[in-house]
């Protein structure tokens, strides 16, 4: 093992997010403020609040045990049919009590590719007749209308808006048209929390406070201080390296990893990185899938990863810990590997809100189209917030494979009543995009909260596809259990018993001290190399008796 001591220095001019909603109200400048704060994940949110969601999921989804549990066809739920002022409207949000809407997704287009016009949506605050927001559907979510990116964007087929709208006593979302897909993120605060509520004259008067924030959320942070270069490391085969990190009350903020050698396809997925706190794993999985690269290195940025160059890793989450920590990487991929890393931490204070920094890793392997299930990223016991996720799927087939909703229950209650508090539409709608068309290699993109990083090949999903969510006001608080679900549904073309699908995923999250999860250390399955597209089509071809599938990748 390969030892290296790092003396970091603190970081002059570093703000910390606290707390201050039970002496001021949330407010849309504050929650403005809170989208830049990464720090305030790494604390139990005060006031707490219980991250909820609307959407256009199959109402013939209702219990595990029943039939429709994996129904398709998510695009037309809703709550009810309203008449105002002689006007037909759908309800498709509403909630009793002080929240704040965090994030809005739908398609571009309306039941039709053809049709990027839609509906008007309408957002009625504390019961008054009028709406505090109105406008066009489609163009209020892909940063055509008054609302600009970063806080509404198109992505690929997809508008996904993270402007904050506050509410003290209730909220209404309607369409005056049928509803086709859609998601709605929201905040529920406990009932007398301090709630201002949104008002376009309170937009207009923040554009400063949003201006700055759009700035904050696009750049690039400078790493300005309190960083000290390792040496470059050379890494046999088992070998490993470590840092161990200053002693005291004081969080990681930075780390950089530069490979400067040539890397095989997969060889990330062999490289263990381990990150110890106080005596615990909490970091435990493959150094490419912690940077949703567990094929090749993936560029791509959001706010807390980065991947750029082809050979630099950047990691932002914050990781605080009480007294002492280590960073380790075991090389499992069978060549030398030679890389030189940072890290940067600087002062935190630890209180009865602080938390750990975890990731859980998850390689299912390869699974038959004709089986639907629900996948599951992390079950935890305790007290803690998951901030984000990624999802590594390698298809063999040209056609789509992401028809799965994500089942999030975050509550023992949720858990005890077998049904979650936010149940999505698809797998692609959870993670900021939409079908449509069959996806390819052209639909990558990257915004500070998500990233498609890779889809397929240059013409179909045939091969490796990642995708990543980091979460900031869509962040999901649990007081005692949470389990994360995404269903195993395949498109309809390929729901066979040979169709076959490769899963594999990552979950990053906070905990207090004391939870337990589900999380294991499969060391094995870290010293596996990854399965190859050859490798998956002879499985196929086992399933058929080396008969070739017509319309599979194989032709």
């Amino acid at each position: 093992m390969r030892k290296i001591i790092c003396l970091l220095f603190c970081l002059p001019g570093v703000l910390e997010f606290q707390a201050k909603a039970q002496h001021q109200p949330v407010s849309f400048k504050s929650l403005l403020f809170e989208m830049t704060q990464d720090a305030q994940l790494a604390r139990f949110p005060d006031p707490v609040y219980q991250t909820l969601q609307a959407s256009s999921y199959n109402r013939a989804s209702v219990s595990p045990d029943k039939p429709g549990w994996f129904a398709d066809g998510d695009g037309t739920g809703y709550i009810r049919e309203d008449t105002t002022e002689g006007r037909k409207e759908y309800v498709i949000m509403e909630h009793e009590g002080p929240g704040c809407i965090t994030r809005m997704w739908t398609p571009y287009f309306y039941y039709s590719l053809e049709n990027h016009e839609g509906p008007a949506i309408r957002i009625y605050i504390d019961g008054k007749e009028q709406p505090a927001l109105t406008g066009n559907f489609i163009k209020l979510l892909t940063g055509n209308s008054f609302v600009r990116p970063p806080f509404a964007n198109l992505t690929t087929r997809a508008g996904l808006m993270y402007l904050p709208i506050p509410f003290s006593k209730s909220c209404k979302v309607t369409l005056d048209e049928k509803p086709f897909y859609y998601c709605i993120s929201y905040r529920a605060y406990p009932s007398g929390s301090k709630v201002r509520s949104f008002s376009m004259d309170e937009l207009e008067q923040a554009k400063y406070v949003m201006n700055k924030t759009a700035v904050a959320l696009l750049r690039t942070p400078k790493v300005t201080g309190g960083i000290v270069p390792g040496k470059p490391t050379t890494l046999l085969l088992k070998d490993s390296a470590q840092i161990s990190l200053p002693s005291g009350s004081r969080a990681i903020r930075y780390i950089q990893i530069k490979v400067d050698t040539h890397l095989a396809w997969g060889d990330l997925r062999n490289i263990l990185v381990k990150i110890t706190f106080d005596g615990h794993d909490n970091v435990w999985c493959p150094l490419g899938d912690f940077f949703c690269s567990p094929d090749q290195v993936n560029n791509f940025r959001t706010k807390f990863i980065e991947v750029k160059n082809g050979n630099i890793l950047i990691s932002r989450w914050v990781m605080p810990y009480r007294s002492h920590a280590e960073i380790q990487l075991v090389n499992y991929s069978g060549r030398s590997l030679r890389f030189k890393w940072s890290v940067q931490t600087s002062p935190w204070k630890w209180d009865n809100r602080s938390m750990y920094f975890h990731t859980t890793w998850c390689n299912y392997g390869a699974l038959p189209g004709n089986k639907f299930s629900d996948l599951n990223f992390v079950h935890i016991t305790g007290k803690g917030v998951i901030a984000g996720d990624a999802l590594t799927v390698l298809s063999p087939s040209k056609g789509w494979w992401g028809e799965g909703d994500e089942k999030i229950y975050t509550s023992k209650a949720d858990v005890q009543h077998h049904f979650p508090s936010l149940f999505g539409t698809g797998t692609e709608d959870y993670y900021g995009w939409a079908g449509g068309l069959v996806p390819s290699g052209k639909d990558t993109f990257s915004l500070p909260f998500g990233s498609n990083v890779r889809n397929g090949n240059t013409d179909n999903p045939r091969g490796y596809n990642i995708c990543v969510r980091n979460r900031m006001l869509d962040a999901i608080p649990f007081e005692d259990e949470l389990r994360f679900d995404m269903e195993a549904s395949p498109g309809v073309d390929i729901r066979h018993s040979y169709d076959l699908l490769s899963y594999s995923m990552i979950t990053y999250w906070y905990s207090r001290p004391g939870e337990t999860s589900n999380s294991k250390q499969h060391r094995e399955k870290i010293k596996e190399r990854l399965m190859s597209l050859s490798s998956i089509d002879q499985q196929e071809r086992q399933l058929t008796g080396g008969q070739v599938i017509p319309g599979s990748g194989q032709q």
